[in-house]
């Protein structure tokens, strides 16, 4: 089985740095997001690494355009700021070879801030639909051909540089329960991501929260205002600390599910 990296960027000049920055040993597939069109090919250490160029904004559409070029047997989704194992490719091929019901594996990526260090995974288990949030796309290997074969892309309307700023992560793994691809964890580390700064998160305002009901609306169309009185009534609390803040953020978790039914 072949790896091959996705991989997000912008404003690149020099993919071959980027590429030993990230520690990759196998192919990549880079989209670079700037102001130009171009594609360039090479070979780094036998590995083929391609990197198109476009003059777009947004994480949905670099991670969609990756999907749409992508040859690898098992593909992973990275960032720029991710540093890979010496050993991930190995890793991951075992895991699938041990595991061949698995369409997916979800597997440690620690992140060098601790606040925001995730779930760790202690042992190889099924991932509930639930716990899938607890996950983000650069945590995942999944065969291609399953992937594509159902039709799995990213909501472009959700993601950094989109509409809504978050998001993206939580509605693709639920797609991917929808479409019935069979989802794993592993407690094998094969990378590490800096999260020391968001690209989205500038506190607990109105945006986040209109944000959040936008998600809500995406992924549980059928329950979404139940789900927003539940989450503005605990995130009142939790989030700005008191419940007299409710109504506030049943509002704005509803301005965003309405607006998000007007973008659809």
């Amino acid at each position: 089985m072949k790896v091959q990296i996705l991989v997000a960027t912008m404003n690149n000049t020099n993919i071959t740095k980027l590429y030993k920055d990230m520690n990759l040993k196998t192919d990549a597939l880079i989209i670079n997001q700037s102001d130009t069109f171009s594609h360039e090919i090479t070979d780094i250490n036998g590995s083929l690494v391609e990197c198109y160029t476009f003059p777009e904004r947004g994480l949905s559409k670099s991670r969609n355009n990756a999907l749409l070029r992508c040859t690898g047997d098992i593909i992973c989704f990275a960032d720029d700021d991710m540093v890979y194992t010496e050993t991930y490719e190995k890793d991951i091929i075992k895991e699938f070879e041990r595991h061949p019901k698995a369409d997916a594996i979800v597997f440690n990526v620690p992140s060098n801030s601790k606040s925001r260090m995730g779930k760790e995974i202690k042992k190889f288990a099924r991932v509930s639909e639930f716990e899938s949030r607890e996950y983000g796309s650069v945590h995942i290997a999944i065969k291609r051909n399953a992937l594509i074969s159902r039709n799995v892309y990213f909501n472009i309307l959700f993601g950094s540089g989109s509409i809504y700023k978050c998001g993206e992560d939580t509605i693709f793994l639920k797609e991917l329960f929808d479409k019935k691809i069979k989802l794993y964890k592993s407690p094998i580390v094969i990378g590490t991501v800096d999260m020391s700064e968001s690209t989205w998160f500038d506190g607990y305002n109105e945006k986040y929260f209109f944000d959040k009901g936008a998600i809500i609306a995406c992924t549980y169309p059928k329950i979404k205002y139940f789900l927003i009185l539940i989450q503005a009534l605990k995130n009142s609390k939790k989030k700005l600390g008191s419940y007299k803040h409710f109504l506030k953020l049943y509002k704005w978790y509803l301005k965003g599910a309405v607006d998000y039914k007007k973008n659809k």
